[in-house]
């Protein structure tokens, strides 16, 4: 009997570059980042649009979601969650955000994100977009996180298995994102936020009217686990 064939791994990359990789992104997330929580759940101009964004995610404080790569906990103190003393062993909800592209095989993290959920709960991916000048520049500025430059709506929707998924509803965030850069916690001017926070948000959306909508810097793509591959239509959200 032969064995199956390896699974496919990253086509882009070499065995040498694949390890690399790895140890890029266990280096830069082997420790709780308090800053960064606090920056996020905090700041004057972050924390805004950071609810803003999670604002899209259809879930209320009594549905039992499942977020993969939690990183410091801000997505779910921003959408205002309790944590659950027992989990059980499916979810209504489960979502991932700026997880996949620091992650080997994104198939299988997508996979597992569909199998974990009830059947006909919502499974939500957020993903920075790499044709996002800003997306791209933060993508050069910080090693770890080099992969963005690669994020495509194509490349995350191609993940998704349309036997187990409904079609997807696709939407945008945060056109021109420039005080992501501009109040950075670690190589910008933080302490400028509490007075620039309002001025900054306004350029941001006049900006938001010149740019393109695949230039916006995140993808929401928001769609529903199926029962037995029977196909259902996806709400928009």
């Amino acid at each position: 009997m032969t064995s199956p064939p390896p699974r496919a791994r990253s086509p882009h990359r070499g065995r040498d570059d694949l390890s690399r990789f790895q140890r890029l992104q266990v280096e830069h997330f082997a420790r709780a980042d308090e800053a960064k929580f606090l920056w996020q759940t905090q700041d004057a101009y972050l924390a805004k649009t950071e609810r803003a964004l999670l604002d899209r995610v259809p879930v209320k404080s009594s549905d039992r979601l499942l977020e993969v790569g939690c990183g410091e906990g801000g997505n779910l103190q921003l959408l205002g969650l309790t944590p659950l003393s027992a989990v059980g062993v499916d979810f209504s909800h489960a979502k991932c955000r700026d997880v996949l592209h620091h992650t080997v095989d994104k198939s299988e993290v997508v996979g597992e994100l569909i199998r974990v959920c009830r059947a006909f709960g919502r499974v939500v991916i957020i993903e920075p977009n790499g044709g996002s000048p800003i997306v791209g520049l933060l993508g050069l500025l910080v090693e770890a996180e080099r992969e963005l430059l690669r994020n495509s709506l194509g490349g995350v929707l191609a993940l998704l298995d349309r036997g187990q998924v409904a079609e997807p509803d696709v939407s945008w965030a945060q056109p021109f994102p420039a005080g992501r850069v501009l109040f950075h916690y670690r190589w910008g001017l933080p302490r400028l936020s509490a007075w620039l926070a309002g001025a900054v948000l306004a350029a941001e959306r006049l900006i938001g009217r010149l740019v393109p909508t695949e230039r916006w810097a995140y993808m929401i793509i928001t769609t529903v686990k199926t029962a037995s591959g029977k196909p259902v239509v996806s709400e928009s959200v």
